[in-house]
């Protein structure tokens, strides 16, 4: 039997992105093929590519970014520079084919010589009038698949010119081509924003990052209208699959961080404070670049632990004291420090934070300890840091494994609330029994709709919840919209706060209704607000508004079992007073009837409906 490190994908996945090449991704479609075991559980991502210019080139890497991102590839290509019938058209292969995401490829040559190999030919009123032109033509494309379909569309923008015509007088007027397109490029991100779900796949910023001249393959483009080359095919698939990550609940959670040569370079019970390597100049600012990146990722919501072997009292003086250390111990929501195994720590961390490890990315500049934890904790990704410490703070970020489309309030208060919980931990210790600590945490619970301020929220907590998550729903922002304007669906939240903090929104319920039943589409928990009754509340909420304001005879639920939600949801539809009507393997349909039972909201929560 393979080991988990030998599984194909293992080696390339743990290579910076930069440092790929072309024909890794090649060598890793080859292995799959060849290993059924690989992606046997993997689900379909079915992916439909719009495009007026040659997209062949890109289709194996794309094929092999969907792969790692945990997905099964379908892709469906339209014909060369045919995007606006095929989006526009019912009759057209698009509709047959039920995409799950749909990316459109435009280059700005095809789509507008005006703006390209004619710039110089052209008034500014005609530019103007272009400009107007390719925005409605962007605008029509992305109105016209929105009307037809709900899910997500990556879009691409356009390059800026590098040899244009007016040579260096064109940087110099805004009127002139580089500025046009890069104003183009801003009116297309825009007017993206006013539809649900289009996202911006950024070719500017990747031809930007790589390079024109390492981006753009002249010959390749006269020879067969494709654009790319192998280095930008790269990139471009690598941004893809982040998407892709991004948008099913693949990203990660929880940052670990060794500290010697890590957050500092030396070892600090060897050369004391005075001897690690910490400041403005190298090599100390390299490490100082490192923790600013850190921060960066605490402030996006990203949870800061460390595991070191170390004393403890001799890190945390670096923390406190260090006049050139920017992580501070009130930055770190746990740590485990001493001189145990890294394997045995991460998992105390995982079970402290109420996490999968799969939820885990480990920082080490040291290999042992790296192959350590890919050996015994495979699923938790590893960034070594290895090679010159100025690349250490791009490194953090290369692998793009905290992405995420949204960026909410609760993100920004992530780190405090793991916090919070080490308080509400106390408080139990404290108390004589659970019902004591219950009743003396004053917990509220509000209910209700959500509002357009809502949206992103709720859409994030089905794409990042996976332990207390009945049926693993992914919804994008403009799909939860949809659902709440929808006569027969309603999308209910729960709001929880205690005497202590505010979680935050931290529950997301989806039902559908049929003439007399009331469906449980989606039903998940933010796992730091479980275990005190407010998932109880939630679904008696649900049985409530299913009952009173929809007429609804019964409520009907699925539990589908995944190895993530298995230990938490298992039974709880069954302890909520629901009967098991089938079973199929380890998933479970459950129904209640409305007309004869309910659900009582727990006594020692202050309900508060909407």
């Amino acid at each position: 039997m393979k080991k988990p490190t030998d599984l194909p994908g293992e080696k390339i996945s743990r290579t910076n992105p930069r440092e790929r090449k072309y024909s890794d991704y090649i060598e890793l479609l080859s292995d799959i093929k060849k290993n059924n075991e690989f992606s046997k559980d993997f689900p379909s991502l079915k992916i439909a590519v719009l495009r007026n210019f040659t997209v062949e080139p890109l289709l194996p890497v794309l094929e092999a970014e969907i792969y790692l991102a945990g997905f099964i590839p379908n892709i469906w290509v339209g014909d060369f520079d045919n995007i606006a019938f095929e989006a526009m058209s019912i009759t057209s292969g698009l509709e047959e084919f039920e995409p799950d995401f749909i990316l459109i490829f435009n280059w700005l040559d095809t789509i507008s010589p005006a703006l390209t190999t004619q710039f110089i030919l052209k008034s500014k009123g005609e530019i103007d009038e272009e400009v107007v032109r390719v925005r409605q033509v962007y605008r029509d494309i992305e109105g016209s698949l929105r009307k037809s379909f709900s899910v997500p569309i990556a879009i691409t923008n356009f390059n800026l010119p590098v040899d244009s015509t007016l040579g260096i007088l064109d940087s110099q007027d805004s009127d002139y081509q580089f500025h046009t397109i890069q104003n183009l490029n801003l009116q297309i991100l825009l007017d993206a924003k006013s539809f649900a779900d289009v996202y911006i796949l950024d070719i500017a910023k990747i031809f930007a990052a790589e390079g024109y001249l390492n981006a753009f393959d002249s010959r390749h483009w006269q020879m067969a209208r494709a654009p790319f080359t192998q280095r930008a095919i790269l990139t471009i698939c690598n941004e893809l699959g982040r998407l892709f990550k991004a948008l099913r609940g693949k990203s990660k959670k929880c940052l670990v961080l060794d500290c010697d040569n890590t957050l500092w370079g030396g070892v600090i019970g060897e050369d004391g404070m005075g001897g690690i390597k910490l400041g403005t100049t190298f090599p100390g600012s390299c490490y100082k670049a490192l923790q600013e990146e850190v921060l960066n990722l605490r402030e996006r919501g990203v949870i800061l632990a460390l595991c070191s072997k170390n004393n403890e009292s001799d890190v945390l003086e670096v923390l406190n004291n260090h006049p050139e250390m920017l992580i501070k111990e009130k930055h770190v929501s746990t740590w485990q420090i001493n001189w145990d195994d890294k394997a045995t720590n991460l998992r105390r961390l995982a079970k402290e934070l109420n996490i999968g490890l799969d939820s885990f990315v480990f920082v080490d500049d040291n290999e042992f300890e790296i192959n350590l934890i890919r050996e015994q904790l495979p699923e938790v990704a590893t960034i070594h840091l290895t090679g010159n410490t100025s690349g250490y703070r791009s490194l953090l970020s290369s692998f793009g494994y905290f992405d995420s489309l949204t960026f909410t309030a609760e993100d920004r208060r992530k780190n405090e609330m793991y916090g919070e919980a080490h308080i509400r931990n106390k408080l139990e210790s404290e108390s004589s029994s659970i019902e004591e600590y219950l009743e003396n945490l004053g917990l509220e619970a509000a209910l209700g709709i959500p509002t357009i301020s809502d949206i992103a929220r709720c859409s994030q907590l089905t794409q990042k919840t996976n332990q207390f998550n009945l049926t693993t729903c992914r919804y994008s922002e403009g799909q939860i919209a949809e659902l709440i304007s929808d006569k027969d669906s309603d999308v209910f939240y729960l709001r929880v706060k205690d005497k202590v903090a505010d979680l935050g929104l931290v529950g997301v319920a989806v039902v559908r209704y049929r003439e007399l039943e009331a469906q449980i589409e989606a039903f998940m928990m933010s796992c730091r607000a479980i275990g005190r009754g407010a998932e109880t509340a939630l679904l008696a909420y649900i049985a409530n508004q299913s009952k009173s304001k929809r007429g609804s005879h019964s409520l009907s639920a699925k539990y589908l079992h995944t190895a993530k939600n298995e230990s938490l949801v298992r039974n709880f539809y069954e302890e909520n007073g629901f009967e098991k009507v089938s079973q199929q393997g380890e998933d479970t349909n459950w129904e209640l009837d409305l007309r004869t039972e309910e659900i009582s909201y727990p006594a020692w929560i202050k309900i508060n409906e909407s």
